[in-house]
């Protein structure tokens, strides 16, 4: 066997998906880091509306929908790359593969920004705290939610907690566009 072929656990043998892993796990990652840094900063320098909902919660939900198309992409690149036609399982580990890659890609780089800007994580619990003392609730709910806002907005900065729910959640959102992809692109 060459060093271009793989063999997989069905004993298929077909052309190596890591290239196309990579380059669509590094395109996602960055667009998914960029996007969640976009999304708080706009949360830090937002004034306080007082109000649950607000649009920069669209623009998380949009960074999770991009982030999900990495597979399908992934198994694009890979089936253009090489000119074959995969199965639903390929595509599906390629599609995991990406998710997985994705986000350990996306919280390094959240890692390193938070070198670049070490009160970033501080001014956005600033602002969410701000956003709840705007808001018409009896002071024990008010102090709930600023309490439960700060602890989440600590955790979503530590990259065990990023690759705890983002691997889980962009794999298995990637696992099956992975699956769209093998049967869209291998055109079966």
């Amino acid at each position: 066997m060459d060093e271009m072929n793989q063999q997989d656990t069905t004993g298929s043998v077909g052309p190596n998906y890591w290239m196309s892993v990579g380059i669509a796990s590094l395109i996602f990652g960055l667009v998914i880091f960029v996007i969640g840094l976009i999304s708080t900063y706009l949360t830090i320098n937002s004034e306080p509306s007082g109000s649950l909902f607000s649009p920069v919660y669209l623009i998380g939900m949009l960074n999770c929908l991009i982030g999900a198309f990495g597979g399908m992409v992934g198994v694009w690149h890979y089936t253009k790359e090489h000119s074959i036609s995969i199965q639903l399982g390929r595509g599906a580990l390629i599609g995991f593969l990406i998710g997985v890659g994705l986000v350990v890609i996306s919280a390094v780089l959240n890692q390193l920004w938070l070198v670049v800007d070490p009160d970033m994580t501080q001014n956005l619990i600033d602002s969410m705290i701000a956003n709840v003392e705007a808001m018409d609730l009896p002071e024990e709910q008010r102090q709930a939610m600023m309490d439960q806002m700060v602890e989440s907005a600590r955790s979503q900065q530590q990259i065990g907690s990023q690759l705890l729910w983002g691997i889980p959640i962009f794999g298995i959102l990637n696992l099956i566009t992975g699956m769209i992809g093998a049967k869209v692109f291998s055109g079966e």
